[in-house]
């Protein structure tokens, strides 16, 4: 991505110096192409540049949800389903039975799992 933003902007500095040679040439269509393709680089550096941040942007998106260390939650996928309290299971919980409740740091979802002994 680096090499395009290089190119783009040595097709601006030469865009440039097209523009004082033109100072030399009366051809109003030729310098009004000229505009036109300053403009047209200047534009497309820029849109080069967001995406740049955009990318970089979803990496560190795809980075974090990687290499999360949760279970998958059931509603989003996302590796970011965490215990949140154990307790014995109300009814079997003479017997060594858990409840555990989970919760997604991502979407919200939570339930209860029952573990048995």
């Amino acid at each position: 991505m680096g090499d395009i933003v290089s190119a783009v902007s040595t097709a601006i500095v030469l865009a440039g110096r097209l523009r004082e040679i033109s100072k030399n040439i009366e051809d109003a269509e030729f310098k009004n192409l000229l505009a036109d393709l300053s403009l047209e680089l200047a534009d497309a550096k820029l849109k080069i540049a967001d995406l740049m941040a955009e990318n970089a942007s979803l990496k560190e998106k795809l980075h974090s949800l990687t290499s999360a260390s949760g279970e998958r939650c059931p509603k989003c996928n996302n590796r970011t389903f965490q215990i949140v309290s154990t307790k014995p299971h109300p009814i079997f919980g003479d017997m060594g039975a858990k409840e555990r409740e989970y919760k997604c740091s991502v979407c919200g979802f939570a339930e209860s799992k029952f573990v048995e002994p």
